[in-house]
């Protein structure tokens, strides 16, 4: 019974639905503000889900054409290819579907949104040959799941102010904060294996981890409200944890369970239902 439920919970992180979750738990929180009794918009949430749900599946499918399967996620993809494509066509008509329940705001947004993602994956395409590929890929991995997340409850709100915006780049740096931190784990997995971690280094991969929470907490002084407070302190607690999880390496390498509580992070912000 126990490996079972192992094997389906391994199954649902293979299919990328915790970091799902993540996107929309975390975004529900932006739609939350800025006092923390903003309308929050079923339909676009779900979209995000399932947009969040097609990008990740899409990109690995892609890794595996360009490249043979590296590690477990895209061996999975690659046994599964045909159902997780026929997934991607059903999700798709789902989606279209919700579009017409959206404000108008957040479909303007979702059409310049789509543009950036084509732009993504053309300079994905031209840079897959280079030697700096793996890095354009991970920062604009940070990048777009940011924006993803974000842009869709900030695209529905007027009148919001410069700390609104230094949460939603807060945000974009506890992204790229948990992305270096798997990068980290990558290179010590794999001696030759190219990625951002790897290029930077381990003092300046230190160095950048814990900047970032340090960033946040200072950022914790220009809040203005109780609940932008209580959001930003989400944020350090969420810095906090993948730096927990950066440190504890050594401990944490074992089937992978760094992957597991990192995407975890990105669930923190439900808290904010209870206090």
């Amino acid at each position: 019974m126990i490996e079972h439920k192992t094997n389906f919970l391994k199954t649902l992180h293979y299919l990328s639905l915790d970091v799902v979750i993540g996107a929309v738990v975390s975004s529900w929180m932006f739609w939350k503000m800025p006092q923390g009794n903003g309308k929050v918009d079923v339909a676009s949430l779900l979209i995000l889900g399932i947009c969040t749900w097609i990008i990740y599946i899409l990109d690995r499918l892609i890794d595996n054409i360009k490249n043979e399967p590296t590690d477990a996620r895209h061996q999975f993809h690659f046994q599964h290819q045909y159902f997780l494509q026929v997934t991607i066509i059903i999700l798709f008509f789902i989606a279209t579907a919700l579009v017409f329940f959206l404000p108008k705001r957040v479909i303007y947004f979702g059409i310049g949104f789509t543009a950036i993602l084509v732009l993504y994956f053309y300079i994905l395409h031209k840079t897959s040959k280079t030697a700096n590929y793996h890095y354009f890929k991970e920062i604009f991995t940070s990048a777009i799941y940011s924006i993803c997340i974000i842009g869709s409850a900030f695209s529905a709100k007027q009148n919001l102010e410069a700390i609104d915006y230094l949460i939603g780049f807060n945000f974009f740096l506890l992204v790229h904060q948990s992305i270096l931190a798997f990068s980290f784990y990558e290179v010590k997995e794999k001696t030759n294996i190219k990625n951002l971690a790897k290029k930077l280094g381990d003092k300046y991969c230190t160095f950048s981890i814990f900047g970032v929470t340090v960033f946040i907490m200072l950022s914790y002084f220009f809040s203005h409200s109780v609940f932008i407070q209580k959001v930003i302190l989400i944020e350090i607690l969420m810095a906090t944890c993948s730096t927990l999880i950066f440190v504890f390496h050594s401990k944490l390498s074992a089937n992978e369970s760094y992957r597991w509580l990192g995407e975890m992070v990105f669930w923190l912000p439900i808290l904010l239902i209870f206090f």
